[in-house]
């Protein structure tokens, strides 16, 4: 082991600015690769809070509700039954579902709980000041205006909102952006893989001396390879620690100073967990993507 890792350091020593060139791309990779993935698991969390994108929401009178079908106050249950079998009936509504005031404040919660103005506001608020609502999902997202046209004015309803209208630019937004990180992505791994490959055809050329002397007196291939393998891996984990902290930077500064204090009341955004969950899967992808091309690059070069 001791022979191992004074081997690890010479190569290391002798490759400097190839390995540094290395970390610097596989890094820059790693961290656009973790930013696609955390736009995906954004626009996640953005679906799950809003439900899906083809829906309405039908929001019913509460007594604090001003608009011209609430003037008897919070809708009543003959209301609310009249206005679910509007919604069966109609051809254009694939199905329903009903959020009751609790689960409205929970959602809330959820959303302004993100800031502390909405964490203030929310200190005032009980779950019977938000509305009871349903959740209707169309069958096709072009023809809604049957629906809002039938419910929109009945009694008992004070508000029909198209989450498509609402939810389409952001969805927009997150798609272009996650394609944009993991493609630059894609096109730096390879970039990484390629350097790998010189640098391990550079060091077996440089090397090729003690490489036939350990072939002579019967070293093993594993032992000619392990080398190799430990400098790309000590690169891969050094590259993934680097894409780690710029993630969390991004999470201290773009999502928590920013996004959740100035943007919080329009959709939840991503956690620290959903962070970390990240990180793991790019600290993975970095050690797949420094073994796997060395244990194949290693047999094409050094001939084990």
């Amino acid at each position: 082991m001791n022979v191992t890792l004074r081997e690890l350091g010479s190569s290391l020593s002798r490759n400097k600015s190839m390995t540094i060139s290395l970390v610097v791309t596989m890094s820059v990779s790693l961290f656009l690769a973790a930013l696609g993935l955390l736009m995906q698991a954004q626009a996640d969390r953005t679906e799950n809070y809003f439900g899906d994108r083809l829906q309405l929401q039908v929001s019913l009178c509460t007594d604090t509700s001003k608009a011209e079908t609430c003037i008897g106050g919070a809708a009543s249950d003959a209301q609310k039954e009249a206005i679910k079998e509007a919604l069966r009936d109609n051809p254009e509504v694939e199905d329903f579902e009903v959020r009751t005031s609790q689960d409205n404040y929970e959602s809330a919660k959820a959303l302004y709980g993100q800031s502390d103005t909405g964490r203030k506001q929310l200190e005032v608020l009980t779950p019977d000041r938000f509305p009871e609502s349903y959740f209707v999902t169309l069958k096709d997202p072009e023809k809604f205006d049957g629906v809002v046209s039938q419910v929109s004015g009945m009694d008992g309803v004070n508000s029909v909102l198209s989450l498509r209208d609402l939810l389409g630019p952001l969805f927009t937004m997150l798609n272009s952006l996650r394609w944009a990180a993991l493609g630059t992505s894609f096109v730096l791994i390879l970039a990484a893989v390629l350097q790998v490959s010189n640098t391990i055809r550079m060091t077996a050329h440089a090397r090729r001396r003690e490489i036939s002397i350990m072939r002579y007196v019967g070293a093993s291939s594993w032992h000619v390879q392990l080398p190799f393998l430990l400098e790309s891996l000590v690169a891969a984990l050094i590259s993934a620690a680097l894409a780690a902290l710029g993630l969390t930077a991004f999470m201290g500064f773009v999502v928590y100073n920013y996004l959740r204090e100035r943007l919080g009341d329009f959709t939840t955004w991503v956690r620290w967990q959903e962070a970390l969950v990240v990180m793991g899967w790019t600290t993975l992808l970095a050690m797949a993507l420094a073994l796997i091309p060395t244990l194949l690059l290693t047999r094409k070069y050094l001939n084990v």
